[in-house]
């Protein structure tokens, strides 16, 4: 993992804290790969420099038909980096307006998103919400990161991840629209059963990643 892409993403989450306090900020979470980079990151972060990271809210956008491994790592994740995901059901416009609604001090959001991801091609580090959205700082640290990036930073630093990832699938959304990589899929030699590779060793990643997703 080159440790420029890690300060890189330190240097956005700096600027962030800058901006604004940790009241003012929460973080989005869906239990997939590229956010829990950036919920390790970040939480490693604060407690370097002594901050309290359950200021922050931590919020988890479960979709409606959510995995079991996913709702499982969920808890794994709080009781690991010892924080409380507060649970929001449904599209993530009307998750926002809720949590807003709920907490109307907050002013930014920080996201897991990356410049691959759907409709992320022209976004900055630093962009408001669109027109008709709650007003938001969204906040995206990894969005310079790459597939392999994300996880060459899982493996080297030893962070747990959704076990989703061990079965083959590389970008996670509910059990209607999310099935294992056709790319890392494999016949056994002795037995003939199909199975699948683990995420990671998927080749060519960017392009490929989302593969498995049917929508």
């Amino acid at each position: 993992m080159a440790k420029a892409q890690v300060d890189a993403t330190l240097l956005i989450i700096k600027e962030a804290l800058q901006n604004y306090s940790l009241d003012e900020i929460f973080l989005s979470f869906n239990g997939g790969k590229d956010c829990t980079v950036l919920l390790d990151i970040l939480v490693k972060y604060l407690h370097s420099i002594g901050a309290d990271h359950k200021r922050i809210l931590y919020i988890y956008v479960q979709p409606e038909h959510p995995f079991e491994e996913i709702e499982e790592f969920v808890t794994t994740c709080e009781q690991h980096y010892d924080i409380t995901m507060q649970v929001y059901r449904g599209k993530l416009k009307s998750t926002l307006e809720k949590v807003c609604a709920a907490a109307p001090q907050l002013k930014a959001c920080i996201l897991g998103s990356r410049r691959t991801d759907p409709y992320c091609e022209k976004m900055q580090a630093f962009q408001e919400t669109d027109h008709g959205w709650p007003k938001l700082m969204r906040i995206s640290p990894l969005l310079e990161w790459n597939c392999d990036n994300v996880w060459d930073y899982l493996l080297e630093n030893k962070v747990a991840y959704c076990k989703l990832y061990d079965r083959g699938y590389t970008s996670i959304g509910d059990k209607t629209n999310t099935i294992p990589n056709p790319h890392l899929r494999y016949e056994d030699e002795k037995t003939g059963v199909v199975r699948y590779k683990a995420a990671y060793e998927l080749r060519n990643g960017d392009a490929f990643e989302r593969a498995g997703r049917l929508t």
